[in-house]
């Protein structure tokens, strides 16, 4: 269900709040809805991107970046090992990471989930965001930024998302943990609310329309209860989290760590 407001929207200027030109960034999850558009803004502005995504997402978009690209799997300790290797011997330093990488859940009571299904969203969301800055640690520049991308299912949990909402809980955990080990390295958060993907709609965002209609896979009645909740009356596009995540990476932020930034168009917690 695309709102007239959506519809409507003006494009975001990222040039007054992005990092700098030749600004060396590694996105995580590149190929994938918030990565791609994140990928397609820096690089418009001048800024260096090295993504990194699974195998299968990058078949998918072969084409997607103009500059570094390789696989990772972040469930894997040697796979990220590999990956930051690569980047090590092309670039002699890194200045920000993106995490946007993550997996999701069909909605479910808690104690329902099987314990494989558990494992990954763990793996996926919060150890895989440990493995990449373990990896990443030792090619990051002083004042370096790294910002994961969390959810606001992190702090106010909703019935039927635990393992999500738990590994998002962990990772802003983990950021404000690192935010004061690492300083004057930054390491935030952004937590959006429901985001107009692929992911949306299919947990992992595998074969899953690139668009939601949020009427035809919620159903009418929580398709006006989800918009109702949110005081501007939509969900959220992908250049709504982008535009966080380039202020976050960016100088203009430069006093902000441990923080976590909310995108939800005002939906607050129950």
């Amino acid at each position: 269900m695309t709102s007239t407001a959506e519809s409507t929207l003006a494009d975001i200027s990222y040039e007054r709040l992005a990092p700098p030109a030749r600004f060396r960034l590694v996105v995580v999850g590149s190929h994938g809805g918030i990565g791609s558009e994140l990928c397609r803004a820096a690089e418009a502005i001048g800024v260096h991107v090295y993504g990194v995504d699974t195998e299968r997402a990058i078949a998918a978009r072969p084409d997607h970046l103009a500059g570094y690209c390789s696989a990772i799997d972040v469930r894997s300790d040697t796979s990220v090992e590999d990956a930051f290797a690569r980047i090590g011997r092309e670039w002699d330093g890194i200045d920000g990471i993106a995490y946007v990488t993550g997996i999701g859940e069909r909605p479910m009571p808690a104690l329902n989930h099987e314990a494989a299904q558990w494992d990954l969203t763990m793996d996926v969301n919060l150890r895989g965001a440990f493995l990449v800055a373990r990896c990443a640690r030792p090619l990051l520049k002083e004042h370096a930024s790294v910002v994961f991308v969390a959810s606001g299912l992190g702090v106010s949990p909703e019935p039927g998302f635990a393992a999500y909402s738990a590994s998002k809980a962990g990772l802003i955990s983990f950021a404000r943990t690192l935010a004061k080990e690492w300083a004057p390295i930054r390491v935030n958060c952004v937590a959006p609310g429901l985001v107009n993907t692929a992911f949306l709609a299919g947990g992992t965002g595998n074969d899953a329309p690139a668009e939601v209609d949020l009427q035809q896979w919620f159903g009418a009645e929580r398709a006006r209860g989800i918009l109702d909740a949110i005081p501007l009356r939509r969900i959220a596009v992908p250049a709504d989290v982008v535009a966080p995540l380039l202020f976050l990476l960016g100088s203009g932020s430069r006093f902000i760590t441990g923080q976590t930034l909310h995108v939800n168009g005002g939906k607050l917690s129950q």
